[in-house]
């Protein structure tokens, strides 16, 4: 090989290393019909609900962050707590991380869930991520939600006082280029 060939391809492959690779988007919309009840006694099944809801997520792996952005409304009552839980869809899985919470059960940082409604923001990083131990998840480990998000293993919830163990839910799942989201 002609050594300014070599030369290029070595200068292309160091471009292409240093350009950032573009964030990965993650989304979905809330149903009660999406819902499965709790783990173990008192599960419910699907929820006859009005509330709907989406959320969005744009996980950066470089910089281990997932920032996310919860809207719903119309539920039957306040909310209590909304997170994301480690389960696939039609199956209950236990709490990875949280998006908000009434109950002052979240980890440091986590904000107040809007009572009847509303948009809550944030970023998710390593400290947020919550051992799982039947789920052999360990505290602080992000690799485990980027690999539940990327292996459409998470589903994100938001409970009620009616609703404890969950009124409505959104199966998350990646976006590609060309989705907003906002069907998902």
């Amino acid at each position: 090989m002609p050594r300014h060939f070599l030369a290029t391809a070595v200068v292309a492959a160091a471009l292409v290393a240093s350009v950032p690779v573009s964030a990965q988007k993650f989304s979905g919309k809330f149903s009660g019909f999406n819902e499965v009840g709790g783990l173990g006694a008192g599960e419910t099944g699907a929820i006859l609900s009005q509330g709907t809801g989406t959320i969005k997520l744009k996980l950066d792996k470089n910089a281990g962050t997932i920032t996310y952005e919860l809207t719903y409304s119309g539920l039957s009552a306040n909310v209590t707590q909304s997170h994301i839980h480690f389960g696939r869809v039609h199956t209950a899985g236990n709490i990875m991380v949280f998006f908000c919470t009434n109950l002052g059960n979240g980890p440091a940082g986590t904000p107040a869930c809007p009572p009847t409604g509303g948009t809550v923001t944030g970023t998710i990083t390593a400290s947020s991520v919550l051992a799982v131990p039947t789920q052999n998840v360990t505290a602080g480990d992000f690799d485990a939600i980027t690999d539940a998000l990327f292996a459409d293993a998470a589903y994100a919830n938001i409970h009620t006082v009616k609703f404890p163990a969950g009124e409505i839910r959104a199966q998350v799942k990646k976006q590609h280029d060309d989705d907003d989201g906002d069907d998902k």
